[in-house]
């Protein structure tokens, strides 16, 4: 045990240090210092176990060293005040200071000191333990875990203050919410343990490119924000978004794994677009949602029109939460005619009139329910709606028995490992041949959703469901994935068959066309508007036309009278032949 004895008077000194040596405490050094500056000097240049300090040390007082040396970081000691005074309030005052004890010199003996020097030690001991649990504490209340930045809790507070400090210097201040793109894939398709890195990576990658003055934090599973400020110009806040999005240009490799991620961001900048924490929060997030609509690695700044633009999407949500218990939504026809101008199938397509919102167009609240995850339950009511329908005209002897009928299927249906269980139950359910249903799923969505997609159209695919590939061409990479699914058809978009006049856009179409024919797939041309579009699809020997020269889609109702009445005839003709 090193102890330090500090007093300016050597009687005193002497009599404690004869005390010490008559206890039987592990003592190996015992310093002396006579002033207040020496004592100092020698408690921060050594290390002692415990120091016996004098109350009175002229020109100071005990007091007095004992604060500057607690407020020295590496100072690391117990401390006895001793003192000829007995008065309670000084010695209540030097145990708030930090000493771990007070004692009268006229009670010093070999027992008192002992245990004095043993309280002091183990009472420090106990302090310092409290002081490492609370610091233990505070981290685990305001900072991450898993990447060690500061938490959401920190994140509120340090809004709040670097607000205030932007307020009194008149500097504009950046808040960047940023969310990595498609991370639950990442968690589905790698498992948890990878997301956890891909997580401290996405950390990394900000920490490295972020300024020194910028505050970084993570607020949620997969959401960071930075607070830039003391920004000179809203220019640096643009400088800086670039400089975040270029590090996310790579991929990483975890054990093995190559895994392609990136993030979006959403800006909202102090006093434009807020004038507190709240107003800027909510801003950028706002942002950061029309950012993640823009597509991967994407950034957005707030204004008053994407304001306008999430509001009015907020309400055609919270409308269409309620649309089917309020029987709001309802299935148009579109009929399919062979090249004889036969009808053998129709497109069901969802339509929706909405007390408040008036009629919404597809493809303004189908995106909206993707998002929102509402397109499980309208996908469902779509699914049973139109098989109901077709059994219905079954059951009254309506249609040819080849007759098809079409229903899309979103992506997120597509993701769903009871989908087939579920198209399959509601067959048996309404008694409907699986060959009279097609199923027309988006190129784009077909290739991005992967095994379960697979599985699942394989599955309905055995029992005689058809698969249509629909807006075929549109996507990417479409020739090399078409042999891992199931397809019986395909439908080629509307785009090739627009211009099909011009002569890029016929060669386009017939080479299409050439292409679907050599693997055996039935086509169907969607968005046929004209005579020379209907030719050009003669002329390539299509199954199946559709489109708004022969009808768009129509009601239930107007659909039964106009082609399926039991003696009818096809009130659409072509004025000489079919191909006129």
């Amino acid at each position: 045990m090193k102890i330090l004895i500090i007093d300016d008077d050597t009687i005193d000194r002497l009599a404690i240090i004869r005390t010490l040596k008559n206890t039987d405490l592990p003592i190996s050094v015992i310093e002396e210092a006579q002033t207040a500056d020496e004592g100092l000097v020698k408690a921060l240049d050594q290390s002692f176990d415990i120091i016996l300090l004098d109350y009175q040390l002229p020109p100071t007082t005990g007091l007095e060293l004992l604060i500057a040396l607690k407020s020295n970081p590496s100072f690391a000691s117990s401390i006895v005040i001793l003192s000829h005074s007995n008065d309670e309030d000084l010695a209540l005052k030097c145990i708030e200071a930090g000493a771990q004890d007070f004692v009268m010199k006229n009670e010093v003996s070999a027992l008192r000191l002992r245990r004095a020097v043993l309280i002091a030690t183990e009472r420090y001991f106990l302090e310092q333990k409290i002081v490492e649990t609370h610091t233990q504490l505070k981290q685990l209340a305001e900072f991450d875990t898993l990447t060690s930045l500061s938490n959401r809790h920190f994140f509120d507070e340090r809004l709040k203050k670097l607000l205030f400090m932007a307020s009194r210097v008149r500097k504009p201040l950046a808040l960047l919410l940023i969310d990595v793109d498609r991370f639950k894939e990442i968690n589905d398709q790698y498992g948890h343990v990878i997301g956890d890195l891909v997580l401290q990576e996405v950390s990394t990658r900000l920490q490295a490119s972020t300024r020194e003055s910028d505050s970084l934090f993570r607020i949620g599973g997969d959401e960071f924000a930075v607070i830039a400020s003391y920004l000179e110009c809203e220019e640096d806040v643009y400088t800086l978004v670039q400089r975040i999005l270029s590090t996310f240009e790579n991929d990483v490799t975890i054990d093995s794994h190559e895994i392609g991620f990136s993030i979006s961001i959403g800006i909202s900048i102090y006093p434009e677009c807020g004038s507190n924490a709240l107003e800027l929060r909510k801003n950028a997030d706002i942002a950061l949602y029309r950012a993640k609509e823009k597509g991967r690695n994407q950034a957005q700044y707030y204004s008053k029109k994407i304001h306008a633009s999430i509001d009015q999407r907020l309400r055609i949500e919270n409308s269409l939460k309620s649309a089917i218990q309020r029987n709001e939504l309802e299935l148009h026809y579109q009929p399919q005619f062979d090249l004889s101008m036969n009808l053998v199938g129709a497109e069901a397509l969802l339509r929706w009139t909405s007390p408040k919102l008036g009629i919404v167009a597809p493809d303004v609240f189908i995106p909206i329910a993707e998002s929102s995850g509402l397109i499980l339950s309208i996908g469902h009511w779509v699914l049973e709606r139109a098989i109901q329908q077709i059994a219905k005209w079954n059951k009254s002897h309506l249609l040819d028995e080849d007759f098809k009928l079409a229903i899309n299927i979103s992506p997120k249906q597509l993701s769903d490992e009871s989908i087939a269980t579920d198209i399959k139950q509601l067959l048996q359910f309404y008694s409907v041949k699986p060959s009279s249903i097609e199923l027309e799923i988006t190129e784009s969505n077909l290739i991005t959703k992967g095994t379960k997609a697979t599985c699942s159209l394989k599955d309905l695919s055995n029992v005689g469901v058809k698969i249509a590939i629909d807006d075929f061409g549109t996507g990417y990479s479409s020739i090399s994935h078409l042999k891992y699914f199931p397809i019986n058809i395909i439908k080629i978009d509307r785009t090739f068959i627009k211009d099909i006049e011009l002569k890029p856009s016929r060669q386009l179409f017939r080479a299409i066309c050439a292409f679907a024919t050599s693997l055996d797939y039935e086509i169907v041309a969607e968005g046929v508007e004209t005579p020379s579009q209907h030719r050009a699809c003669y002329d390539m020997q299509v199954s199946r036309v559709q489109g708004y020269k022969y009808s768009k889609p129509i009601t239930v109702e107007s659909f039964e009278n106009k082609y399926l009445t039991p003696a009818r005839e096809l009130n659409f003709k072509l004025t000489k032949s079919p191909i006129s």
